[in-house]
């Protein structure tokens, strides 16, 4: 009984082991892409931490256990598969690999007559053959007809999503490489410009919604380019994957992003409570990025994914409330957190079950982040105009006069203050308005001083500006390019009041009348000594009135 037992276990663990041997060809011919499927594809093994001689490689398979998937899975992996040249020439084909995180990637080809060749290596630790952002990618050149076994080792800290990997022909793979890196080039230089372009009206409006724009889009544009693996490839690094740094300041731009957020729909006069969640939110994010860099990776990991959890529904619950507001802002806001955060919502669940697409998330969110930028920026200009529009309400309020609708006091000083070369100021007071406002009310007087600022406005044509400095003055001020001019100016002014004063009186205001007088530059040294001269000369011209009525 025993000797039968015995025999079946050897009958099943010998087909077992052939099985395992006799894996099929992949076969290339005229595909375009294969996909090779990643159950048990991979071996757990021990990790090198650096790249693995063919030998150590034999070694290590022999030792190596296989798994069901690499998905969240940590540490170091290999495989090896058999290929065939069915293609009637010499070809380079090129092996693609989904891992987001890698640092140690190297490959040989063993051919079946046992020549070893040893192929690229691929890992982002060195910054190695980054043939195409988001990913790894080596050639692998095969001779007509050649076949053999293509060996592979990866290592990583995580393998965000499995290690699927893709087997491109030449046309397939330069296609796929000029669409995905001309979307992270593009990407990148859209969200830095635009970035450059909100720190600079910082610069011109000293605004801090237009700061915090800057760095929500510019640490986002840096952070998503160093996690593509393009910084890596300016700036080779031996000890550190520099692909890390995108999960390390991502705290920051959601640091920055709730504080435009904040600001942009001024949260601190409108929405105390939507203000202390951005600013709690700001704080937290500002210290978790302070520690991150000290942290473990898969530490930094899980935290940049609860942020990206937390600020998603945020952001866009924020822009939909805003929205039911009535404020136009928001709906630029909206759709561009919108499609960002559903983009990265997916990108979120890539890690966590396997959706096989040839173009990865981390493209897909390029693509959403680079509209969600420009949306933001809208929402910026958006803002920028309603700041604009109120200002200036505010400039023109503090600055017209509300009855007479004319300037005032305050916009009477900045035009003296602006005044150069020849110049003629007439200081005028409209006599009479007391007694009306006495026997006939206020209102009546208030008719007779839109009247006589209508009056002396029109007569002035383009030749001067009138101005109400106090309840019953005026002060007309006129500038002239020469000084040949400015001899008849005064003239030129006496008989405009003069002619304002007669048409008051025949609107049946017959005690109406005006005193004035008036002063140029060659008479004084400054602004302030003309007005001071017409004013002498307006008190003296109405005290000979009195005494000769």
């Amino acid at each position: 009984m025993i000797k039968y037992i015995l025999f079946f276990v050897f009958y099943v663990f010998s087909n077992s082991v052939s099985a395992i041997e006799s894996v099929p060809y992949i076969v290339l011919n005229d595909l375009k892409r294969i996909e090779v499927d990643e159950y048990s594809l991979w071996y757990q093994t021990e990790s090198l931490n650096r790249n693995p001689t063919f030998e150590e490689l034999n070694y290590l398979y022999s030792k190596a256990k296989p798994i069901a998937s690499t998905l969240a899975a940590s540490g170091a992996y290999l495989t090896k598969i058999k290929i065939i040249n069915s293609n009637e020439i010499n070809d380079i084909w090129f092996v693609n690999i989904s891992a987001v995180y890698l640092d140690i990637g190297t490959a040989f080809w063993q051919a079946d007559n046992g020549d070893i060749k040893p192929l690229e290596n691929f890992g982002q630790l060195k910054s190695q053959n980054p043939k195409i952002a988001h990913s790894q990618t080596f050639s692998l050149p095969l001779k007509y007809k050649e076949r053999g076994t293509v060996w592979i080792y990866v290592q990583a800290k995580l393998f965000a999503t499995p290690a699927v990997l893709k087997i491109y022909n030449k046309p397939e793979f330069y296609n796929k490489q000029f669409l995905v890196n001309s979307i992270d080039s593009i990407s990148f230089g859209v969200m830095i410009t635009l970035a450059l372009i909100a720190l600079f009206v910082y610069l011109r409006t000293g605004y801090l919604v237009t700061l915090a724009c800057a760095g929500y889009i510019g640490i986002q544009g840096v952070g998503w380019w160093t996690a593509s693996g393009s910084f890596g490839h300016l700036l080779t690094l031996s000890s550190y994957n520099p692909v890390y740094i995108g999960i390390i300041i991502f705290p920051f731009a959601v640091a920055s992003a709730s504080q435009f957020t904040k600001l942009l729909f001024n949260c601190p006069r409108d929405h105390l409570r939507l203000n202390r969640v951005f600013n709690l939110l700001s704080i937290v994010c500002l210290a978790l990025g302070m520690v991150m860099p000290f942290l473990p990776f898969i530490i930094n990991y899980v935290i940049s994914h609860i942020i990206a959890a937390i600020w998603i529904p945020l952001c866009i619950g924020t822009g939909v409330f805003m929205v039911t507001k009535q404020d136009f802002r928001a709906k630029y806001y909206l759709v561009g957190n919108a499609l960002y955060g559903l983009s990265l919502t997916g990108f979120v669940l890539s890690h966590i079950y396997h959706i096989s697409w040839d173009v990865s998330f981390e493209v897909i969110v390029q693509i959403a982040l680079t509209v969600d930028c420009i949306c933001i920026l809208l929402s910026l200009a958006k803002w920028l105009q309603i700041q604009q529009q109120e200002f200036r309400r505010s400039y023109a309020i503090s600055r017209i006069d509300p009855l007479t609708k004319i300037g005032n006091r305050f916009a009477q000083n900045e035009k003296l203050a602006s005044l150069t070369g020849n110049y003629c100021i007439a200081f005028i007071d409209l006599d009479g308005l007391k007694k009306i406002n006495d026997n006939l009310g206020h209102d009546e007087g208030d008719k007779i001083l839109i009247a006589t600022a209508e009056i002396i406005q029109k007569e002035l044509h383009d030749l001067g500006t009138v101005f109400r400095c106090g309840g019953d003055e005026f002060i007309i001020v006129a500038s002239v390019d020469n000084s040949k001019e400015i001899k008849t100016l005064p003239i030129m002014l006496e008989n405009i009041l003069l002619k304002s004063e007669k048409t008051l009186k025949t609107m049946e205001w017959k005690d109406i009348g005006l005193s004035f007088g008036i002063a140029t530059s060659f008479e004084s040294l400054n602004q302030s000594g003309c007005l001071s001269l017409a004013d002498e000369r307006m008190y003296r011209y109405k005290q000979g009135r009195r005494q000769h009525p």
